[in-house]
Order: structure tokens, then sequence, then C-alpha cells
């Protein structure tokens, strides 16, 4: 587990990613990457880990069933931040540290900021300090969207059975590994009701 090291704050994210109706049902598995297992992109303006998806010529290692892209972006005090997504991406930013204009608005701690659709770039000016967000980018999946508790599944029906399987012990074989490769989670099928991070 994360561990606080000299007297620093931990950052900590939980982002769940829906999945299309065809891989709901997917055996979960668990990625687990160590920081210098993170590609690092650096200016004298900007700090980018790119942890998935591809920018400034590095690809980060976090698999996605859905293409995507997940950005650890720090823009030093004054600098400016400038990169491109597919237009087909919808794209939002989460300011965790400092203020500044991220896609020409005002933007500080705690905020999120949602860009529209169709776009291809994004771009973040930091204030007087450094400002740090995450990034986040994916294409959309297009489908009727059925949320109740922590269960996302596409249909009233399936939310019941859901809560079946949860209820009846069968919403995840104890016997699963989910540290298994991608390549076997993908062959073997399963419940994806209330898979770990990355699932959903």
């Amino acid at each position: 587990m994360p561990k606080v090291t000299n007297g620093q704050d931990l950052w900590g994210f939980q982002l769940w990613v829906n999945l299309a109706q065809k891989d709901k049902m997917v055996k979960p598995r668990y990625q687990d990457y160590q920081a210098d297992e993170i590609p690092v992109y650096e200016s004298p303006e900007v700090r980018v880990r790119v942890m998935a998806g591809t920018a400034y010529g590095h690809t980060g290692p976090i698999d996605m069933r859905n293409p995507g892209m997940l950005l650890d972006v720090t823009v030093k005090p004054g600098g400016k931040f400038v990169t491109e997504v597919p237009e087909d991406y919808n794209v939002f930013c989460y300011v965790c540290d400092g203020s500044g204009k991220v896609g020409g608005r005002e933007a500080s701690r705690e905020h999120a900021v949602l860009f529209e659709p169709g776009g291809n770039a994004v771009d973040a000016t930091a204030d007087a300090r450094l400002m740090r967000f995450l990034l986040v980018a994916g294409r959309p999946i297009g489908e009727r969207v059925v949320q109740y508790g922590p269960f996302v599944m596409n249909t009233e029906q399936e939310i019941r059975q859901a809560f079946l399987d949860y209820r009846s012990g069968k919403l995840q074989d104890p016997g699963d590994d989910v540290w298994a490769s991608w390549e076997d989670c993908h062959r073997q099928g399963g419940h994806g009701g209330v898979p770990p991070v990355g699932h959903a």
C-alpha cells in the first residue's frame, strides 16, 4: 500500500470507468504499476506523467478495454500546457492543487472542467504557483446507462440480476485470479458487476 514519506501529501483517486455491454461480464483483473514504470515528459513549463493512452511521444502502461487517456499534469508557475486528444473523445480535467485556467476557464483545487465534445486540444495555464490536475479522456460508448448503488449496467433487468447475484454470493467466483493476464481475462468471461478500479 502507498505510504507517506518525508511528510509529503499522499494523493489518492478512485476512477470508475464504465464498460460496454459486451464487456460487463468479464472477470475482474488488477493492474499495479510503480512510479518508475510510468513514463514522464518534462519541460521548463510542464511535467506530465502518462498513465494511460499516448501523449508527448509516451504511452502509459495502464491497459484499457475502451480507448482512453489518463495524464497526471503539473503546470509550473506561469507555465502553459497543451496536448491533443482524439476528436471523438470526451474529456475532463480535475484540478487537485493550485489554480489557473483550464480550457480558458478559471479553475482551482477540487474543480472539474468538462470540455465540449469534438475538440482535439486541451490547454491549461498556471497562476503564480504550480497547478496540478488529472486529464481524463475516453471514447464514448454510446449505450444506455442504468446505475443503482454501486452497479452500473444497461437495463433495469441487469441491475436486478446484479443485486440477486450479489445477495446469493455469485457476484464473483472466489477462485478468480484477479492478477491473471489480460488475454486470460478476455478469454474467460464472467460477471463484471462490481469489479476493481477500471471496470464498472
